[in-house]
């Protein structure tokens, strides 16, 4: 090892570790059922504070030091911090993709980042929501019993979910039919 890595570099255009599935964002672009280039890490700044960065792989490389030993990492195209992350109203964080910095510091060890998954913000079309991936951990780490193990409730968009909801039904004008709209002619129809 205290030799460096080997000259030659694997390249791939996707990567199993630590149970996701990660994907360069070419290959991501080829699909439309599957995103799986988001990525997130958490740093400590110079301060001492716990940052979170947000992201998406390029590249995915595995370096061969010999001895059977491969060290994956991800050169990715990070969001400047804090500037193009936010945290709304309702907890959710929100990404400004365009929003583009450390253009000097892409790489990642692909074992330190965690999948993330980026939804269009229907309140902002330049600005994304970052979902937590789910891993599939079974047989990681000793764990045995999937449903023990990173469950959906524990994610950011789900904590609190019932008090979220009634903020937002609070925040609906009250009528006898909320979902009728108000804007136009009504008009009944006879089956």
């Amino acid at each position: 090892m205290a030799s460096g890595p080997s000259s030659n570099v694997t390249s791939w255009q996707a990567y199993e570790i630590n149970g996701y599935t990660f994907y360069t964002i070419e290959k991501d672009n080829k699909s439309v059922a599957y995103q799986n280039s988001g990525v997130r890490i958490e740093a400590i700044d110079t301060s001492g504070q716990t940052v979170t960065y947000y992201g998406f792989i390029e590249e995915i490389w595995e370096l061969d030091y010999g001895a059977n030993i491969r060290i994956p990492v991800f050169r990715c195209q990070w969001v400047k911090h804090p500037q193009g992350v936010a945290v709304d109203n309702y907890g959710l964080t929100l990404v400004d993709l365009a929003n583009v910095g450390y253009k000097d510091d892409p790489w990642v060890l692909a074992d330190r980042v965690a999948q993330v998954f980026y939804i269009s913000d229907p309140a902002n079309a330049k600005k994304h929501i970052a979902i937590s991936g789910k891993q599939r951990i079974l047989g990681v780490d000793g764990v045995e019993d999937v449903e023990e193990y990173n469950q959906y409730e524990e994610l950011e968009v789900f904590k609190e979910l019932e008090k979220r909801i009634k903020k937002v039904e609070g925040s609906i004008e009250k009528s006898e039919n909320p979902w009728a709209h108000k804007d136009c002619e009504g008009r009944f129809v006879k089956g």
